[in-house]
């Protein structure tokens, strides 16, 4: 009788792990395999049972005491397999937690580096919303909106004695007005032509208080309106081929005539002045800044592009202030600067010029500041210089804007 125990016990006996065939790549690649020092252990001991299994049936036929105990290693087979189960479920279902956790805090590291970006971006937003300055390139960006003047009331105090000077008169109303005493809210003070002074307030009820006192003393000073100047706005690209009577004709026939037919043409054309042009030499376009009512200050500067024969030029307001190059103040220019030496742009320093500095490679010191002993570690004429927003301040509010 053939003894083999495929032919006795129907049942092929098992080899150990070690000689068990390998599997190929591709089943590598896609099955999942939790390790652990348990399941080993559980693999090790059914494969023992297995074993005996194949053992025993291969003894011959199999009494009582073997059918027994080929049932009890069977059932231990089975707990162990389980319990194997059991324990790979756990594990699996503790993976999948953990993933989602890991997701969890993904999610909200993106939410908050999207916050983050968010608020710098809002942050650049109103600071550039907030900044009172208008560089070139905004006005022809397009960048800057309609010019809004500051909510104030102001008063000219001149001295009734020509000879007179501005600190003078300066000194003699700080004399005579208590800005404790009378509860007023000053916004400034500044020197004017003619020995005059200006006097900003928040509201017209301290105007009234203003002339009041000033009038009611024995000073002899007097009290005016001060006069504002016209609005400026400036049309960039204008064509140079175009004679300036040509430029006004087209910007009323082709933007105000039909838009704004209470304005004439004639009344239109005796409003509008031009100021200055700039730009390159040469060039085929220059620009334009001109002088005009507040009324059609509005009406042009609110369509932001004018035509002008075939051209389609940007429009909007004025406000850059002049800076003298060689004091390095605000309003007045080189030509007309009573200083005797120059102030340097770069350094800060009197005695040179910006192009004869020899520190050119150190920082920069604004000039401006500097002369008033203010922190001075940027250029001269920084777009958030405060003296220059302070020249911008007064130069916006210097103009009739017409109530905006």
């Amino acid at each position: 009788m053939d003894s083999s125990p495929s032919h006795r016990g129907g049942l092929p006996h098992r080899s150990s792990p070690s000689a068990a065939t390998p599997r190929s790549h591709a089943q590598d690649e896609t099955t999942e395999v939790f390790s652990t020092p348990e399941i080993q252990s559980w693999m090790s001991s059914i494969e023992q049972c297995l074993n005996e299994v194949s053992t025993t049936v291969s003894e011959g036929k199999m009494n009582s005491e073997q059918k027994l105990r080929v049932s009890n290693l069977c059932r231990k087979v089975g707990y162990g397999v389980s319990q194997m189960a059991v324990q790979y479920q756990s594990l699996k279902h503790k993976a999948l937690q953990n993933y989602a956790t890991l997701q969890t805090l993904k999610e909200n590291q993106d939410l908050a580096i999207s916050l983050t970006e968010i608020k710098q971006k809002l942050q650049d937003t109103l600071i550039k919303q907030n900044s009172e300055s208008t560089t070139f390139a905004d006005m022809v960006k397009g960048t800057k909106s309609l010019i809004r003047p500051h909510a104030t009331s102001s008063v000219a105090i001149y001295p009734s004695d020509q000879t007179k000077t501005s600190e003078e008169t300066k000194t003699l109303v700080q004399k005579i007005v208590c800005p404790e005493e009378m509860k007023l809210k000053v916004r400034g003070l500044r020197k004017i032509r003619n020995g005059g002074v200006i006097i900003s307030t928040e509201t017209k009820d301290d105007i009234l208080k203003l002339k009041q006192t000033v009038e009611s003393s024995t000073s002899a000073l007097t009290v005016d309106e001060p006069r504002k100047r016209k609005p400026r706005i400036i049309i960039i690209g204008v064509p140079t081929d175009m004679a300036e009577k040509e430029v006004f004709k087209s910007i009323y026939e082709q933007n105000i005539a039909d838009k704004h037919p209470t304005l004439t043409k004639d009344t239109f054309l005796t409003s509008i002045k031009l100021s200055h042009k700039s730009g390159k030499r040469e060039a085929d376009s220059c620009n334009y800044i001109v002088e005009v009512p507040a009324s059609v200050r509005k009406a042009l500067v609110n369509q932001n592009r004018l035509y002008i024969n075939w051209t389609s030029c940007p429009v909007h307001d004025f406000t850059l202030v002049t800076r003298c190059f060689k004091c390095q103040q605000y309003g007045h220019a080189s030509k007309t600067c009573k200083s005797i030496t120059s102030t340097c742009g770069h350094c800060g320093a009197d005695g040179h010029a910006t192009q004869e500095c020899s520190s050119k490679e150190n920082p920069p010191n604004c000039a401006t500041c500097k002369r008033y002993k203010k922190p001075c570690n940027h250029k001269t004429g920084d777009l958030d210089c405060p003296p220059r927003k302070a020249a911008e301040y007064r130069y916006i509010n210097s103009i009739d804007y017409g109530g905006a």
